[in-house]
């Protein structure tokens, strides 16, 4: 993937994903603990593991990083777009003249049928892509749920259990 390509492809992306994106090694593989470990010693972001680990996944949905190894996060080098030599201007131009084909209604149509088909194959691919990660962000917000529930039990038991003894 060259740079241009991999920026695009970045900006389409969380704040989060993109500032995890930089501390994905090149050559090794990293844990996503070790990732998370990393971006919170560069003072880059506050984000909980989880947050970490979910960027991680739309940065591998994306296909800017890869998962060699299960559990383990590593990016590819991008490389350089070539830069185009610029030609010495010619003394005379030749004038080209294309007889095209004229295209039938029919062609036409067919032709925009046949984006109107990719378009809307794309259009589902990153819709299931992301009710995903919104089933992921559910199911985190529900734990959480959970274990403020049990954290307020505990918390009215302690208090409970002061008043008994005050």
């Amino acid at each position: 993937m060259n740079e241009s390509r991999e920026q695009q492809m970045l900006a389409g992306q969380s704040s989060i994903a993109q500032k995890v994106f930089g501390h994905v090694p090149i050559q090794a593989r990293w844990s996503a603990r070790d990732i998370h470990g990393a971006v919170l010693a560069a003072n880059a972001s506050g984000a909980s593991a989880y947050a970490v680990r979910r960027a991680l996944g739309e940065l591998k949905d994306a296909g800017l990083i890869r998962e060699p190894i299960g559990g383990k996060f590593q990016r590819d080098v991008a490389t350089p777009k070539p830069k185009k030599e610029t030609s010495m201007p010619q003394a005379a131009k030749q004038t080209v003249v294309s007889i095209k084909k004229p295209e039938g209604a029919l062609d036409v149509l067919a032709a925009l049928s046949g984006e109107v088909v990719s378009l809307s194959d794309e259009f589902s691919k990153r819709m299931k892509v992301l009710a995903s990660r919104i089933e992921e962000v559910a199911l985190s917000v529900e734990s959480e749920r959970e274990s403020n529930a049990e954290a307020i039990t505990k918390a009215k038991r302690l208090q409970e259990a002061l008043r008994e003894f005050a």
